[in-house]
């Protein structure tokens, strides 16, 4: 059964799909671990790929932006003239997390643009891998990909079929579980965290926040300090993220 599995999850890998947007394309050119399928690029960007001295590499076809927009034909991308068909990069598992400092979970956040802007975070502020549930997230996708900018090549993707027993495992191998949540009962800001321990910011979707058992896993439930009279409190999870990363950062 396993080793079915194995295969089955192997050959998803194997099926070209396409990243687009300047900062995502370049960055995957430069990943090592990319197997890239051709490069589809317009001729003015031909000397930003000359400058990358790969242009040899990988096969490459030179279209104008109306061929382009064709390859896209059923969907609205902002390309900027570079389209990548590449293969997904190597699933990683829950394992290769562990020798990390600091890692993002998140409960069934699905809007691609939010866990790309999520990546990007997570590249400035030193997380090395985001968790994501198998149901209920994007996976990797185009829109991800263009949304993180590049920061994808950098941060280790992992998805879980459980995210409760997840956390469970990362507490029992030391890590420090941290829940953001607006009804927490510690201001994120004044938490004491020891700079050695390895941590994990969980993060819940939008609307629905952090589901009731993945709270249970947390070791401490947070929240950002809110310093509008009125109590406004709209923040966008991946700018949730981005404050929340910052903050424990600055208290490590």
């Amino acid at each position: 059964m396993r080793k079915n599995q194995a295969k089955k999850h192997k050959k998803g890998n194997a099926n070209p799909h396409y990243i687009w947007g300047h900062h995502a394309v370049i960055s995957a050119l430069k990943n090592k671990n990319r197997k890239i399928k051709k490069l589809y690029i317009t001729e003015k960007n031909i000397p930003i790929i000359e400058k990358l001295d790969i242009k040899s590499e990988h096969p490459l076809a030179i279209l104008t932006l109306s061929e382009i927009d064709k390859l896209f034909a059923n969907n609205s991308t902002t390309h900027q003239g570079f389209v990548l068909e590449t293969l997904k990069l190597e699933k990683k598992s829950i394992e290769d997390s562990f020798n990390s400092n600091l890692i993002i979970a998140l409960d069934q956040v699905t809007d691609p643009q939010n866990i790309g802007a999520i990546m990007r975070s997570a590249k400035v502020f030193g997380a090395k891998s985001i968790i994501t549930t198998k149901k209920h997230s994007p996976g990797e996708t185009g829109s991800l990909a263009k949304a993180a900018s590049g920061a994808l090549e950098f941060i280790d993707f992992i998805e879980v079929t459980n995210l409760s027993s997840t956390l469970t495992t990362l507490s029992k191998k030391g890590f420090l579980i941290i829940g953001l949540d607006e009804l927490g009962e510690s201001n994120l800001n004044e938490v004491k965290i020891d700079s050695n321990q390895p941590k994990v910011l969980v993060m819940g979707s939008e609307g629905k926040g952090l589901r009731r058992l993945t709270k249970t896993k947390c070791d401490i439930l947070a929240f950002i300090e809110n310093k509008a009279d009125d109590n406004f409190s709209t923040l966008n999870v991946s700018v949730s993220a981005a404050i929340s990363l910052y903050q424990l950062s600055s208290s490590s």
